[in-house]
């Protein structure tokens, strides 16, 4: 330690007054920016939460005039009273989902059929639950099953001298593939089954060999053929509605 002293003791003043401006200066500076650095950090990563916070009182504003809008087509005789129980927690949802449309037209119209007595019939506390489960994707996916009267679908292995490695879970007809990956796909029917709106059956089949025609033609069926040939085993299955999945539907997606 004294022989550090003594040399820094020999260099001259104005020798050290250029190492703390080349050298130690700079590094203080950066230290500083680095620790200054994580409350901006900090910020912007809650930037999301203080514009919720902001704009609270105009999402309430909002929220009421697209509630009106749900409402304005009802006869005023058959609007009556939300129930707590499926109101309040679905308002807290939308909150945070506003930004969200198809999540938030699912709270706002099971809100709407909450409040039609012609609808009320068909609602369950649960569907604010199930909505909060459920991505975009999922939305897609069960809105467009619930808008077909047949869902035909193929379950894809590969052929080995042992038996049989899975492929592909489920494929379903190339509309159901429009800007979403066959992965998200099966997905979401699985979660779609989880949650009881939907059955998925690769044990049964419809006998009408023409409801799979649109699968067979379809260029997702067509990859695999040619990349696995004779190898390729195709299981026949179909999706079925479940009661439960069908009130979901009335209530939250018309």
């Amino acid at each position: 330690m004294n022989e550090l002293k003594e040399i820094v003791d020999m260099i001259p003043e104005d020798t050290k007054k250029e190492i703390y401006q080349d050298g130690v200066k700079p590094a203080m500076v950066e230290t500083g920016k680095t620790l200054s650095l994580v409350p901006r950090v900090v910020k912007n990563a809650l930037a999301k939460v203080e514009m919720w916070c902001i704009n609270k009182e105009f999402m309430v504003k909002e929220f009421e005039q697209e509630l009106q809008r749900k409402l304005e087509s009802k006869n005023a005789e058959n609007i009556v009273d939300a129930d707590p129980n499926i109101f309040i927690p679905s308002a807290q949802a939308i909150s945070y989902n506003w930004e969200k449309e198809d999540i938030k037209q699912l709270y706002l119209n099971l809100m709407a059929s909450d409040m039609d007595i012609t609808k009320k019939e068909n609602v369950h506390p649960s569907f604010s639950e199930i909505i909060k489960q459920m991505d975009s994707n999922d939305v897609k996916i069960f809105t467009k099953i619930y808008s077909k009267i047949v869902i035909p679908l193929y379950v894809l292995q590969k052929n080995e001298e042992k038996g049989t490695t899975p492929i592909l879970d489920y494929l379903l007809t190339s509309d159901f593939y429009v800007n979403i990956s066959e992965n998200k796909v099966i997905k979401s029917l699985n979660n779609l089954e989880r949650l009881k709106l939907i059955e998925i059956y690769d044990d049964q089949y419809y006998i009408d060999e023409k409801i799979y025609n649109p699968i067979e033609n379809g260029k997702e069926i067509m990859k695999y053929k040619a990349e696995f040939l004779d190898k390729l085993d195709i299981t026949k299955g179909m999706i079925k509605k479940t009661e439960f999945g069908k009130d979901f539907f009335d209530v939250c997606c018309k």
